[in-house]
């Protein structure tokens, strides 16, 4: 009931304070276990993401995070639980992997933390491994104006627009050992990925 309570506040509050805007959320697939990956450039990402999709998401959430009583608490009202970003831990990995055996949706921040280039020229293995582990789709997004309405250092959020792009869902390979399994989803995790931010530079470079 919080959650759902905080989603839809969160959701108005992007509606008329960001002029938010969604493209390709028919590809999501509407219900089965799901990993969602997506750029990570502000601390609002996980909240802004997770409110648009209308599906629940448990968020892998850095473990600093979780250390400030009022931020864990909000945490724990999203559905979030804590990863430790430079290694991840065994309990990490069981938590998600219990939420895609209850059909839920993980979400994942495939770059490991904040990162303002858009490169994506390192993506962890932890959402690749989860695919295949647990035979199920990964879903791309792109959020877009996040960086400029609260990047880091900054207290007060700007009313600049956001927009989410949702990509094409990524089936892990029926064949292959784990290891060319998990290589070539996240080949296609960094294609997509990128495929979602060349598009908005050429929209807004056109």
């Amino acid at each position: 009931m919080i959650y759902a309570i905080a989603k839809w506040v969160i959701k108005m509050f992007l509606h008329t304070y960001h002029r938010v805007e969604v493209y390709g959320m028919e590809d999501l697939p509407r219900q089965g276990s799901l990993i969602v990956v997506g750029n990570h450039v502000s601390y609002l990402d996980s909240f802004y993401i997770a409110s648009l999709l209308p599906r629940p998401v448990h968020f892998m959430a850095r473990q600093e995070s979780f250390a400030h009583p009022i931020t864990r608490r909000l945490l724990h009202f999203a559905g979030a639980f804590p990863v430790n970003r430079e290694k991840p831990e065994i309990r990490t990995m069981r938590t998600a992997l219990r939420y895609l055996e209850q059909q839920e949706v993980v979400g994942i921040f495939p770059e490991g933390g904040i990162d303002g280039d858009g490169s994506f020229q390192e993506i962890k293995q932890g959402a690749s491994y989860l695919a295949t582990k647990g035979n199920c789709p990964i879903l791309p997004v792109y959020i877009e104006g996040t960086q400029i309405a609260l990047p880091e250092g900054q207290k007060w959020i700007k009313p600049i627009k956001i927009t989410l792009y949702v990509g094409n869902p990524i089936i892990p390979p029926d064949v292959g050992s784990s290891k060319e399994k998990q290589l070539l989803v996240s080949e296609q995790i960094q294609q997509q990925l990128r495929s979602l931010k060349n598009g908005i530079d050429l929209d807004q470079t056109g």
